[in-house]
């Protein structure tokens, strides 16, 4: 590739870059060339030249003109999402296409629920349409407060990784809505159905509820009379108690399907809630409340995992009793991950036994776990896009997922060493150097260099390199420093080995190293399995202590890693080599 299609990218990062910070700026556009365009990393000089002219004019430009060119590649980039999913059923029925994600405040988010997030955004976004955030909140036992929160701030930062990764957005939902905030309305719907003998109370058992839909025989309390169903209705919301009444659906005892055989709708649930604290006591079944809501707040095109489909005639007919408006129902494939739970009924009692460290722990594909091991949210928006909203359940490797992780941050993770089981090597001479400057990255210039003291004390210097690389050397052998220096070793001991400067052979290996004085003392994290990890300790070079906590970065030779925390000991957690 030319530089003149590098100056024409060049315009297009900057204009972006520009649009979303107020002004352009030289290096993250610099490195999206040079990670679009490896070819020209030979000529990072002329590049960085080339993008500081860009950046001088673009800043100029005014808005209007910037949001053009910016647009340029947007329209492109949709133009091709649009190609590569289905398009979306019966669209051209609406004025305008409305998506909405219903995630339940029960726990914090994870891989499953990243897909249930990103299918209604990119089609509502691929379409113009609008986006809806709506919390499924009708369950009081199982919600807190903090779910909420954790929901809006994870969905966030996905959902702003998504449209930097497929060039659309905006990058957040349009309408936030907390279902139960809408329970007046559907406690009028629901005594609507009474009133028309569409629906009754049920004060049998659970048991005797199970047996009967099994076996497909009605129960007494189908004939009692609209103002029998009615009274006991108001009873439900005041003396009855949990377990005691239940309101049902009338439909087909006989039906074939067994979830529309007068499914419940509405039950007593004696639980303070996280919003509206002890108001109310009475709460519709997701079937219910689903439905309604969606024919409500406008949803033209309601996806759900295919685990609901049996579902979907009982929330049709509810519809259809009702008289509300009708919208699609679209199903897509679950995700299981191979040798790991992502339902939070299996993660809770680990986290609870203390097997897990938390919601956040990197064995886990929480979206918090997968972020507290270094997995970019760009990845998983690419993982998901790729995979498409297909209907056939996946069941995924997590290697898939990291190698599109690896895309994203080989070309701009910066290199540090760490030294693992380290021994001490002893570099004699007479001309030290007191320094070493090491690139940031290899192939990434733009990103910069940064110094290391040796410390170097009459003639002697001392580092710790991995004893891994020393055990099937001998003395007269030669290794290199990485970007520091060749060294021939003049002895090797198991605990120790010495060596003196030499000059650069080809084909002598290559090793991390970090000065004694100065180093970190540091260990990795390796997550193994669910129920496992290994810890490999040592010492990380001077550098790791001036990383914040979050950096991913990538351990020479060890892999990427994300900087946990800093103490006594500085904690890395592997991502993937």
């Amino acid at each position: 590739m030319s530089l003149e299609e590098a100056r024409k990218l060049a315009y297009i990062a900057a204009a972006g870059n520009a649009l979303k910070y107020g002004e352009a700026r030289v290096n993250p556009v610099l490195g999206k060339i040079l990670g679009a365009m490896p070819q020209l990393r030979s000529r990072a000089k002329e590049v960085r030249r080339l993008v500081e002219e860009v950046v001088a004019e673009v800043n100029q430009l005014p808005k209007e003109e910037l949001i053009k060119i910016a647009g340029r590649v947007k329209e492109k980039k949709r133009a091709k999402e649009e190609r590569r999913w289905p398009e979306l059923v019966n669209y051209s029925k609406y004025d305008r296409v409305v998506t909405r994600v219903a995630p339940e405040p029960n726990g914090y988010p994870t891989l499953g629920h990243a897909k249930g997030l990103l299918i209604p955004f990119i089609y509502a976004r691929l379409y113009k349409g609008v986006f809806q955030l709506r919390f499924e909140d009708t369950n009081p036992r199982v919600e807190r407060l903090e779910y909420y929160d954790a929901i809006r701030s994870e969905f966030a930062e996905l959902l702003e990784a998504t449209s930097e990764e497929l060039g659309i957005g905006p990058p957040k939902w349009d309408v936030e809505i907390i279902e139960s905030n809408d329970l007046p309305v559907f406690y009028k719907l629901c005594r609507k159905l009474l009133e028309e003998g569409k629906a009754y109370v049920c004060t049998c058992s659970q048991e005797k509820v199970r047996a009967n839909r099994k076996l497909g025989l009605e129960c007494e309390c189908r004939r009692r009379g609209v103002e029998e169903n009615l009274e006991l209705w108001e009873l439900m919301h005041t003396t009855l108690r949990e377990g005691e009444a239940h309101v049902r659906l009338k439909t087909d005892m006989k039906h074939k399907n067994p979830t529309m055989r007068d499914p419940g709708i509405f039950r007593i649930i004696e639980a303070e809630h996280p919003i509206q604290g002890t108001k109310y006591r009475v709460y519709p079944t997701y079937d219910f409340s689903i439905s309604v809501e969606d024919s409500l707040t406008g949803v033209t095109h309601a996806f759900r995992s295919k685990e609901f489909e049996p579902h979907v005639e009982v929330q049709k007919t509810i519809i259809r009793y009702l008289g509300l408006r009708e919208f699609e129902m679209i199903q897509f494939g679950r995700i299981t991950v191979e040798g790991v739970p992502l339902s939070k009924r299996y993660i809770r009692p680990l986290i609870k036994s203390g097997i897990l460290w938390g919601w956040d722990d990197p064995r886990i594909p929480t979206l918090r776990g997968l972020k507290r091991r270094g997995v970019s949210f760009r990845a998983l928006a690419r993982f998901i896009f790729e995979m498409g909203p297909s209907k056939v359940d996946a069941i995924v490797n997590m290697e898939s997922i990291y190698a599109l992780n690896r895309k994203i941050l080989d070309p701009i993770a910066e290199r540090y060493m760490f030294v693992p089981d380290p021994v001490k090597l002893v570099v004699e001479g007479s001309e030290l150097p007191e320094d070493a400057e090491l690139p940031k990255h290899p192939s990434n210039p733009s990103l910069g260099t940064r110094r290391v003291k040796l410390w170097p004390k009459s003639g002697r210097l001392e580092v710790y390199v991995p004893s891994s690389d020393l055990k099937s050397l001998r003395a007269g052998e030669r290794i290199r420093l990485w970007s520091l220096a060749t060294i021939k070793l003049t002895s090797v001991m198991p605990d120790m080995a010495k060596g003196e400067l030499a000059e650069h052979q080809l084909g002598v290996p290559i090793v991390q190293w970090t000065p004694v004085e100065g180093c970190v003392p540091m260990e990795v994290v390796y997550p193994d399995s669910i129920f496992s990890y290994r810890v490999l300790s040592g010492f990380g070079d001077p550098g790791i202590r001036e990383l914040k906590e979050g950096s991913i970065v990538q351990l020479l030779r060890v892999g990427f890693a994300r900087i946990d925390s800093h103490g006594r000991v500085t904690r890395g957690i592997l991502a993937h080599r």
